[in-house]
């Protein structure tokens, strides 16, 4: 049998099942998918097996191995036999571009990769590379590393280590309350840490960690609770944006989410009209987590928990809570002293579970991780910058109130985006909102501001929105141009897209305003009214009967809100039909009136 370095933490209680003496130990389903079952010895067994693989190619401690898989029991198996080689992983999504997936390689220098094919040797990776895993300090075993961009757009490799991976596993169970009989749904995209959180935590203390089968992630509600009911789903974790939109999807509706306990919510900020959209529809029975945490700080690092009974903040947005597990929360003014009480400051986050720093780059680790002068017991403590400005009321509840770069200067006056968002999201009927400063069009540089929202049935128009927003900001807070869709943007992790929303509001001032997709009358033809929708979503006005539907840029997310919108027109579309069938054509001659 091939030896092994020590196993780290979560993989070491991994093992401690997959080897028990108790056959109903080992037997316990690790991995669930719709189509079967992975006990806790078949995933060590296997794990081991492609852990051999990777040691015979030369991989060991300090090295890095990419895996470029699909959401799976294979992908999970690819992690834990990183590990037990001694290397830590780099996950990337299948569906991720060769060219992306080759610079992230190149960047990161891993030295295997293991992806459809099984694992493989890199070309011109040697063994001298171990040293890419250097991070300006002296850290524990590598676990993982994960690129993000950040506020500024620059891909920054965050290296997280075993010890505080299997910290903030420990807090995170303990938060939610992760048990070994519940099942825990595997949503976020691999190249997100999110995927961590809902992997490792899960199967740390024996749970299952279920699978969607499915490429896409915006399911519509139905689709969604079906998965759940069918894999015995307990609790969910969704990207703010998407539980947002399930929740107005699903007022009214007759779906059921009636095995799920508790659903984590993050990515961006909520406010508490959220969480009353939230417990008026089929998933206000369960605990609802607001996950706020930084890459660098090992995904959720604070969480507020709202049981169903719980009385709702008095803040407009939702509090991102207390800190998880080992950490410590340090709010500090522009002179990192602690801000007065009652005064908006910087948030620093210390404590244990914090990422080893960034890839091959010391310089903006020591910039960004500090050492912690407010802990007395450990020379070695370190705290990590935000940049997230937030606000800690007389209760206790500490408030996001945006980004410290997220400030835009329109027409000489300072304005905070995020601000603006707030009160946009407060507007009845807003679903979401993105606020953006633009060029004017004038040609001397000047900027304007501009808003993008979606809307709920009935919702209000972009004049309603703009009184709203008169009665309670300055005039220079107010959007001059709001456009209203079905929907807004999202990037693959779920967020909202700026970059597309500031693109729509400039394609906009440049052409005019696009038509109100829901301004049909009820004569309209079927593919007529279905073929507006479409191009409109999509912004590609040539697109036509017989175009492919997802070839043009269509994802499961636009399907959902062309059949929300059809439905208000009187007509029963699916919109897993429009993904499946491709194009409008096809679509429309399978539509019923209601």
């Amino acid at each position: 049998m091939t030896s092994f370095p020590s196993p780290p933490w979560i993989a070491d209680r991994i093992r401690a099942r997959a080897e028990s003496a108790d056959p109903a130990v080992r037997s316990r389903v690790a991995l669930r998918t719709t189509r079967t079952d992975t006990t806790y010895a078949e995933l060590w067994e296997r794990a081991q097996k492609t852990g051999a693989e990777l040691s015979a190619l030369g991989i060991g401690p300090g090295d890095l191995v990419g895996i470029r898989l699909s959401s799976g029991p294979g992908v999970v198996v690819a992690m834990l036999a990183s590990w037990l080689a001694g290397a830590a992983f780099l996950p990337m999504d299948a569906a991720v571009p060769d060219e992306y997936r080759d610079r992230l390689l190149s960047r990161s220098g891993a030295r295997a990769l293991v992806d459809a094919d099984g694992p493989r040797a890199l070309a011109g990776a040697d063994a001298g590379t171990a040293a890419q895993l250097n991070v300006g300090r002296l850290a524990d075993r590598a676990a993982y590393a994960i690129y993000t961009s950040g506020s500024t757009g620059t891909p920054k490799g965050v290296l997280v280590g075993q010890d505080a991976l299997a910290a903030h596993a420990h807090g995170v169970a303990d938060l939610l309350g992760v048990q070994p009989g519940d099942t825990v749904l595997q949503f976020a995209g691999l190249g997100f840490d999110v995927a961590q959180e809902e992997i490792w935590p899960t199967l740390a203390v024996g749970g299952t960690v279920a699978f969607l089968d499915s490429a896409a992630r915006a399911l519509p509600s139905v689709e969604l609770a079906s998965r759940a009911r069918e894999l015995d789903v307990s609790m969910l974790q969704l990207p703010t944006a998407y539980w947002r939109l399930l929740c107005a999807e699903m007022q009214g509706s007759d779906v059921s989410f009636a095995g799920v306990r508790t659903v984590v919510i993050g990515g961006e900020s909520a406010g508490t009209k959220d969480v009353h959209a939230h417990r008026a529809g089929p998933l206000g029975h369960c605990t609802l987590v607001n996950g706020y945490g930084p890459t660098e700080t090992v995904i959720t690092c604070t969480a507020l928990v709202l049981r169903p009974d719980d009385p709702l903040p008095t803040t407009t947005g939702l509090p991102i809570g207390g800190p998880v597990g080992d950490r410590r929360l340090h709010i500090l003014d522009a002179d990192r002293r602690p801000a007065e009480p009652g005064a908006p400051g910087e948030l620093w986050i210390g404590g244990t579970p914090l990422a080893d720093g960034y890839l091959d780059d010391p310089s903006r680790t020591a910039e960004n991780f500090r050492p912690d002068p407010f802990s007395a017991a450990d020379d070695d403590a370190r705290m990590y910058r935000t940049g997230d400005l937030v606000l800690r009321h007389p209760d206790g509840a500490v408030e996001f109130l945006g980004r410290l770069d997220n400030q835009v200067k329109v027409r000489g006056h300072r304005i905070e985006l995020d601000e603006v968002d707030r009160h946009l999201l407060d507007t009845p009927g807003v679903t979401a909102a993105a606020a953006v400063a633009i060029d004017d069009g004038t040609g001397t540089g000047g900027r304007t501001l501009a808003a993008v929202v979606s809307v709920g049935p009935n919702g209000p128009t972009a004049d309603g929105i703009r009184e709203h927003l008169r009665a309670r900001l300055p005039r220079h807070m107010v959007p001059g141009l709001i456009l209203v869709r079905d929907r807004l943007p999202l990037t693959p992790s779920g967020k909202i897209d700026r970059r597309a929303v500031a693109a729509a509001a400039t394609a906009t001032t440049a052409v005019g305003p696009e038509p109100d997709v829901v301004a049909h009358t009820a004569q309209a033809s079927e593919l007529s009214l279905l073929l507006d929708l479409v191009r409109t979503l999509l912004r590609a006005p040539d697109f036509g009967p017989d175009d492919d539907f997802l070839a043009r840029g269509g994802d499961s997310l636009v399907a959902l809100r062309v059949s929300g919108a059809m439905k208000r027109h009187g007509w029963r579309l699916r919109a897993s039909d429009l993904v499946a069938a491709g194009s409008a054509r096809a679509v429309a001659a399978r539509m019923e009136r209601f």
